[in-house]
């Protein structure tokens, strides 16, 4: 990008922020600037400079011209020869994005090799991104996921986790995931997937989260329906709601139907 170039996108952005009508349209008038920079070369700018007030501008017209570029795996190698210097967490953010619109591009290798690089990255974000590809990762990283969890506490890992194979796992690490200031959601999924483990492993939420621990016994068959709207009625006012609509799964409509009509 040369002076003339970014002296004419700086006055069409300013123009823009000021204009409130849309009789003149100065995104298009960016656009046609910059279609008339050089693809690499734009990319280039837009990785090396964070802050720019038009690097929006930017980032959509690299979206548009990318399937029409013809060198995708030149680029896409030189971004990642870029990444093994020491760049910035906000610049290895730019180059894990411009890696992402290339792939499309590329052959399906290159998916694993993008989940390669950004699963194992220092980045938590990077982190992130990658479980897009997950399904191209070339061994079991179930472990890591977990780790992954603890260390961010972002659901996004535990959303992947969440599976019925999983459920020794889960079982295993039951009250450190519990203790993870987990949703009610989060907690009913994990009952309902590890419901037939270990109960021991469980043992804890009898002190801690008892209609959980409710829950759990009403799975397993090993309490009654009865029994279970009785202890419904011992726990305070404002976990009943929640409690009789986690348990109406797994008890009959007259066991429902008698506990809501108490509020009609």
């Amino acid at each position: 990008m040369n002076e003339h170039q970014k002296k004419l996108l700086v006055s069409l952005s300013r123009k823009k922020k000021e204009e409130t009508s849309i009789e003149h349209p100065y995104d298009i008038l960016i656009h046609s600037v910059l279609n008339t920079i050089d693809f690499e070369d734009l990319v280039n700018y837009h990785i090396d400079n964070e802050y720019t007030e038009f690097k929006s501008s930017i980032f959509s017209n690299i979206e548009k011209r990318v399937t029409t570029f013809s060198e995708h795996e030149k680029m896409y190698s030189s971004l990642k020869e870029l990444l093994k210097t020491e760049v910035s967490y906000h610049k290895s953010i730019r180059i894990r994005i411009i890696l992402e619109l290339l792939l499309p591009q590329l052959t399906e290798d290159y998916k694993t090799d993008f989940f390669n690089t950004f699963f194992y990255s220092n980045y938590s974000h990077n982190n992130k991104a990658a479980l897009r590809y997950l399904s191209f990762a070339e061994t079991d990283v179930t472990d890591m996921l977990l780790d992954h969890f603890f260390v961010s506490g972002d659901t996004s890992y535990l959303n992947i986790l969440l599976k019925q194979e999983n459920a020794h796992l889960l079982t295993s690490n039951a009250e450190d995931l519990w203790f993870m200031d987990l949703s009610p959601y989060y907690k009913k999924r994990l009952i309902e997937i590890c419901a037939f483990q270990d109960l021991e492993k469980f043992k804890f939420l009898r002190d801690f989260d008892y209609e959980f621990y409710m829950l759990l016994l009403l799975i397993r068959n090993e309490i009654k329906p009865n029994k279970i709207m009785s202890e419904l009625e011992k726990m305070p006012e404002e976990k009943q709601h929640f409690a009789l609509l986690n348990f109406s799964k797994w008890i009959d409509f007259s066991y429902v139907e008698k506990k809501v009509k108490k509020y009609l």
